[in-house]
């Protein structure tokens, strides 16, 4: 019996081991997919062909080390999206603002990896800040909605990342939404 129970350990194991290791392969995009990838967020968000405005850097670039600066969200007209969330603002408004600040974020990182996304090995931190009354707390949908873009941008190996989410009730230019993000060249 213990024979038999020990043979079929051995048989599971050698069978399912190869399977183990492919099921953990990396799914590190080249730059063609990547770039379909942001182009098509884009086009969701609004901004036409999938093309994002001209922005200045916003990111400091030590060794392999990128901190994006805090980014605010930008609309397709070209205008940020201002005023404290307050409690009759829908979930979709401020999930709308957190993807318009994440692919704003997106781009900072493009301009840092000159031009190249599949240049970036591996986002490591997000920190979302939404400017709101001390009413509204639901910080969650928001930060879910960058989170899952960065993953469908970047796939699970460089996309995978920690966050913070905070709110605050003012912000010097009043607004709505802030990302800052820490991440790591090749």
């Amino acid at each position: 019996m213990i024979k038999y129970f020990l043979k079929t350990i051995m048989t599971l194991a050698l069978i399912l081991g190869p399977v183990s290791v492919w099921a953990q392969s990396d799914d590190y995009r080249d730059q063609a997919t990547i770039d379909a990838a942001f182009k098509a967020e884009l086009v969701i968000l609004g901004f036409e062909n999938g093309e994002y405005p001209d922005a200045a850097p916003k990111f400091e670039v030590t060794d392999n080390f990128i901190h994006v600066k805090s980014v605010s969200a930008l609309k397709p007209d070209g205008t940020i999206a201002q005023g404290q969330v307050t409690v009759d603002v829908t979930t979709e408004d401020v999930v709308h603002a957190s993807a318009l600040a994440c692919a704003a974020t997106i781009n900072q990182l493009k301009i840092a990896a000159s031009g190249d996304l599949s240049r970036i090995r591996k986002v490591a931190n997000i920190r979302y800040t939404t400017f709101t009354v001390a009413d509204w707390w639901d910080y969650i949908p928001g930060s879910n909605s960058c989170s899952e873009m960065i993953l469908r941008v970047f796939g699970k190996s460089a996309g995978a990342h920690t966050r913070h989410a905070e709110g605050h009730g003012t912000s010097e230019g009043n607004e709505t939404y802030r990302i800052e993000m820490l991440a790591y060249l090749k």
